[in-house]
């Protein structure tokens, strides 16, 4: 046998032992203080009595009897909320023209196709933001249709809204790069802006409250698209036998006041684009039936709305009903994967009726930045690219 040589290095385990043994029982010396203190006049307290402080129970007694005075009933549309009928239901809700199934022909010019080298930052952004992201949380549930009582093995992944926040940052941070400072110096990026606003239907009282994940704002508002009063030949969707509200649940509500994240002083307060989160686990029918792609679609025309109507009485007045100059406001909404693209006119907030002045609507469907981007055999995959959606990205940026 060989001998190493000798460290004289104490073993750590055997040392926490040891001082555990002997130190675990430790006696309070008595010293001379509190003595001392006494013959100086000073109040001396026993130590048990400020650490044992006596606890004070606070309770909240709600008088069920009698309703507050200024409470309002109202139908209230939250984050969470889809419209059971889809684009059709909210095209009578908010007295809105469907006017195209393709984005404005002045933001179809703005789409070219980008350069290789640039297309292949984005392919590196997808795999940063999809697959490399260090997030690990509970996915969603896997369920099988045909063994709905099967309980599979829970996994643990990246969220869909992480991945589109990060997918959305980065390509931001992208168009500002490629459009430089001329457009940048005009434009601030709001996160999580709460937007909130109340608004009578008829004979209903409508309260919508709701979340722009990333808000993008600018000096110079975006142009109108079409002319507040041409001749269309567009009707609106017939929803017989239901109600314009049908889906809308009841809530009363003390606080009827606008919010809007940008004050009304600054600057950058014109809302040019929104990008929202379609959130599969938040994003419910009240049936529990799976959200279809229409009710997706109404939920980026129900969000633009409301943006372009906090905004537009920013401008013009809380009781502003026909507007001096449309408000128009660009709309992503996506899952990480899945992106819809649309354009909101807001020429009016006189919503009752079906005759006058109506607000306008551009959408086209919803197209995938990829088909699969995950680990397969411990390496990462990316297939199926698709480089139409940063293009139309782009153009959104550049619109003016």
């Amino acid at each position: 046998m060989k001998f190493t040589q000798l460290l004289y290095k104490q073993h750590i385990g055997k040392a926490i032992r040891y001082l555990w043994q002997h130190q675990r029982e430790r006696c309070v010396q008595v010293t001379k203080a509190e003595k001392i203190l006494k013959s100086m006049n000073f109040t001396v307290h026993d130590a048990t009595e400020l650490i044992s402080a006596k606890r004070i129970e606070h309770s909240t007694v709600f008088n069920k009897s009698e309703p507050n005075s200024n409470s309002k009933s109202c139908l209230i549309i939250e984050d969470w909320n889809v419209l059971q009928e889809g684009v059709p239901q909210a095209c009578v809700l908010t007295k809105t023209l469907k006017l195209d199934d393709a984005l404005p022909k002045n933001i179809q010019e703005l789409i070219t196709d980008v350069p290789d080298n640039i297309d292949n930052l984005l392919k590196r952004f997808v795999y940063t933001s999809v697959i490399y992201d260090a997030q690990q949380v509970k996915l969603p549930r896997l369920k099988d249709p045909n063994r709905p009582a099967w309980v599979f093995p829970r996994v643990y992944g990246i969220s869909s809204t992480r991945k589109m926040h990060n997918l959305t940052k980065k390509f931001l941070q992208l168009c500002e790069s490629l459009c430089g400072l001329n457009d940048v110096q005009y434009k601030s990026i709001v996160h999580d802006g709460l937007v909130s606003m109340c608004i009578g239907k008829e004979n209903d009282f409508i309260k919508f409250s709701l979340k722009m994940d990333i808000m993008m704002t600018s000096s110079i508002p975006l142009a109108p698209i079409a002319d507040v009063n041409m001749d269309n030949k567009y009707a609106f969707p017939n929803l017989h036998p239901l109600h314009c509200t049908v889906g809308l649940s009841k809530l009363d509500i003390d606080n009827t006041e606008d919010l809007y994240p940008i004050d009304t002083e600054s600057p950058l307060m014109n809302v040019h684009t929104i990008f929202i989160n379609h959130n599969l686990e938040e994003v419910k029918n009240i049936t529990e039936l799976p959200v279809t792609e229409d009710q997706i679609h109404a939920r980026s025309m129900m969000k633009s709305f409301t943006v372009a109507a906090t905004c537009a009485r920013q401008k013009f007045g809380l009781n502003v009903k026909k507007l001096p100059e449309p408000i128009v406001v660009q709309c992503v909404q996506s899952d990480g994967q899945n992106f819809h693209f649309s354009v909101y006119q807001l020429n009016t907030l006189d919503v009752d009726g079906k005759e006058g002045i109506k607000n306008f609507w551009w959408s086209e469907p919803s197209i995938k930045l990829y088909e699969k981007a995950l680990y397969e055999n411990g390496q990462p995959c990316l297939t199926g690219y698709n480089r139409d959606v940063f293009n139309r990205f782009l153009a959104f940026y550049k619109n003016k």
